[in-house]
């Protein structure tokens, strides 16, 4: 909470007005700059959050949604070893990112409003604007895997990164299991962020927190899995 200088009444830690008399309580905070909070996210996530909240717009959420999308409709090719059914690598890739687009895009309010909804039940003073905001940052690491890591991942196996005949764990074994151990440390601090975020940003407690976000990332694993089986039994 933070105290009103002019009237004492106590405000929410993120308010920039005093909700009794008006009064400025601290500065405003119109729009985020993308890179400033990024590198906040990596060396200081509380502290990334908490300017976070206090933005008015949550602006690069639909970017950072829609980059993780392309991130994790690749992961799907290689989960379901998509390289069996096409021979060429650039028509993985162009593919991946045609689908992934509008993926990450659709995922966006999804996976906001889950979060919204599950923060909604420990705490009334959740709101879909911070949930978009904490779930759209605490993708980063995600992002930093499609920009670091994918390309790695691609220049090294190609297709047979795809694929099960040969398995490209055969290919340079070490490598491998390194870039993939990558991309499981990458996903585990996602998860680890949106804890924070939510501890952060609607104020509740760690265990709370954890709570919220196994749920969250346990229903969108199950859902990109399924949807994932059924499109291939579609196609």
């Amino acid at each position: 909470m933070i105290n009103c200088s002019v009237c004492q009444t106590e405000n929410d830690q993120y308010s920039t007005v005093c909700k009794k008399c008006g009064g400025f309580l601290q500065n405003r905070i119109p729009n985020l700059d993308l890179f400033d909070v990024l590198w906040k996210i990596i060396e200081n996530p509380r502290t990334a959050f908490r300017l976070i909240m206090r933005a008015e717009h949550k602006n690069y959420a639909l970017f950072l949604y829609t980059l993780s999308g392309i991130a994790l409709t690749f992961t799907g090719f290689w989960y379901f070893k998509l390289g069996e059914r096409f021979e060429n690598i650039l028509f993985i890739v162009i593919l991946g990112t045609l689908i992934g687009i509008p993926f990450g895009i659709a995922l966006c309010p999804i996976a906001s409003s889950l979060h919204w909804g599950l923060s909604k039940i420990f705490d009334n003073k959740a709101s879909f604007r911070n949930s978009l905001g904490i779930t759209s940052y605490s993708l980063t690491p995600i992002v930093i895997s499609l920009l670091f890591v994918l390309p790695i991942e691609l220049l090294t196996f190609g297709m047979y990164f795809f694929t099960f005949n040969p398995p490209p764990i055969t290919i340079k074994p070490v490598l491998y299991m390194l870039l993939i151990g990558f991309d499981i440390a990458l996903a585990l601090w996602s998860w680890i962020l949106l804890i924070i975020g939510t501890n952060v940003g609607n104020q509740i407690s760690l265990w709370k927190s954890i709570v919220i976000n196994s749920v969250v990332y346990g229903l969108i694993v199950i859902g990109l899995v399924a949807g994932g089986g059924y499109a291939l039994k579609m196609f």
